[in-house]
Order: structure tokens, then C-alpha cells, then sequence
């Protein structure tokens, strides 16, 4: 039944790196004044804007098209859902996924100008000379938010390698913390209600416990199939 609210598609990734301890994931705090999961821990992500499908960005994709395709279909518009994961993490984390070329050094105003608005998601990709593996993102679940929110998505989930040499920073607004965090401990500490956590979060971070590195995991992952709730 709908409750009039319309649901807006959207996409997430959870960023990975191997640990002196095991898997880690990255997770970003959501600042307080937001609507949906104010304070939670969650992984990069948001709604997918119609920019993600510009014509420019998909001439920018070196691979990963047919596997997009595979997994979405070709109605719609699949690679647009990639783009905006990797375009999400750039926003929220600093951390450029999903790329086959990258520039030796990132300038910080390339980030700040896209979150502020004054430069398009297109613009950056130029000027950066990005080129996009999206099958580097292994898509590995859909969850759409239940009604009787006040905003709600339909959220296609990917998990991707951390890229070596970045560091991630939050942006400050969106975002205002960031963790790496093993999945077990991540789950415990919302267990202890030290920190508030989404159920598509905490449902990934349960999977994410069976494995102990990214190659596994993202492996894993892409074996098991998409899962959709």
C-alpha cells in the first residue's frame, strides 16, 4: 500500500580495506540535523540525481558495462546507480572507488566544489581524467525503506576495494565522523548502544562477518547473488 511519499532511487557502497586485524569497513556518521538517519552510522551514499546518467559521464566507463546491465537490466538506467556510488563516496568520504585511472594527486577543490554545487559530477570527471571500472563495485543487494517515513528509497548496495594511497575525511556537513571498522566490532558497539546503526546496515555488517579480507568478501559477496528486501 503507499503512503504518498515517493520513493527515490538511491545507491550505497561499503568501501573495504584489509585490516592489521582483519576486514574493515568504512562507516560515516550522518550529522543530526538530517531527516533520515540522523546520527547513524551508515556507508557512503544518496539518491541517485539525474546528472548520474549524463551521456558524459557514461563515455568515461572503461569496463563494467555489460555487468551493469547484467545485473539492472537494460531498462532504466543502470550505470547511472554506479555512478552515483562512486560519485557518493567522492562526496561524503573523499575516496574516489571504482576508478581505473586516477590523477597522482586529488586536489581537495575538486570535492569541495562538487558538494557546494558549483561544479557538476561530469565536470570533475573531466577535469580529473577519470576513467570508471564499474565492475569494480559488486552490487550485492537492493533495500527499500518501508513506509511511513517521511523519505524513502529504493537503494541499490555495492561494496568496493578502498583505493590505496586515499584517506578518507568526512565532509563535515553530510557526514561528521568516519570509522573503520572490523564488522564484528561495529555490531557490537550499536549492540551496546554506543552507536545508532540502520537494519540494511547492520544486515550487511552480518555478512560481512564471514569474511576475514576484501578479496573474500567481495567474492563472497558477488556468489551469493543480489539479495532484495
Amino acid at each position: 500500500m503507499s503512503d504518498g511519499v515517493t520513493v527515490r532511487d538511491a545507491a550505497t557502497a561499503a568501501v573495504l580495506r584489509d585490516g592489521t586485524e582483519g576486514l574493515e569497513v568504512l562507516l560515516l556518521r550522518r550529522h543530526g540535523g538530517h531527516v533520515f538517519g540522523a546520527n547513524a552510522y551508515v556507508f557512503p551514499g544518496g539518491a541517485v540525481d539525474d546528472s548520474d546518467a549524463d551521456a558524459v559521464l557514461a563515455a568515461r566507463v572503461s569496463a563494467g558495462v555489460d555487468y551493469a546491465r547484467a545485473c539492472l537490466g537494460e531498462t532504466g538506467r543502470p550505470l547511472a546507480f554506479w555512478l552515483a556510488a562512486i560519485r557518493e563516496c567522492f562526496e561524503e568520504a573523499g575516496l574516489l572507488v571504482g576508478c581505473s585511472h586516477l590523477p597522482a594527486e586529488i586536489p581537495a577543490g575538486e570535492r569541495d566544489a562538487l558538494n557546494a554545487g558549483d561544479r557538476s559530477w561530469a565536470d570533475v570527471a573531466a577535469r580529473l581524467e577519470l576513467r570508471f571500472a564499474l565492475d569494480d563495485l559488486v552490487y550485492f543487494a537492493q533495500w527499500t525503506t518501508p513506509p511511513g517515513r517521511p523519505r524513502r528509497y529504493a537503494t541499490r548496495f555495492f561494496a568496493a576495494r578502498a583505493p590505496e594511497g586515499q584517506h578518507a575525511a568526512c565532509d563535515g556537513h553530510e557526514t561528521v565522523d568516519h570509522w573503520w571498522a572490523g564488522p564484528a566490532a561495529a555490531l557490537a558497539s550499536h549492540d551496546r548502544g554506543e552507536i545508532e546503526m540502520m537494519h540494511p546496515t547492520r544486515v550487511t555488517l552480518e555478512r560481512l562477518c564471514d569474511y576475514e579480507d576484501v578479496e573474500s568478501a567481495l567474492a563472497g559477496l558477488m556468489a551469493d547473488g543480489t539479495v532484495s528486501s
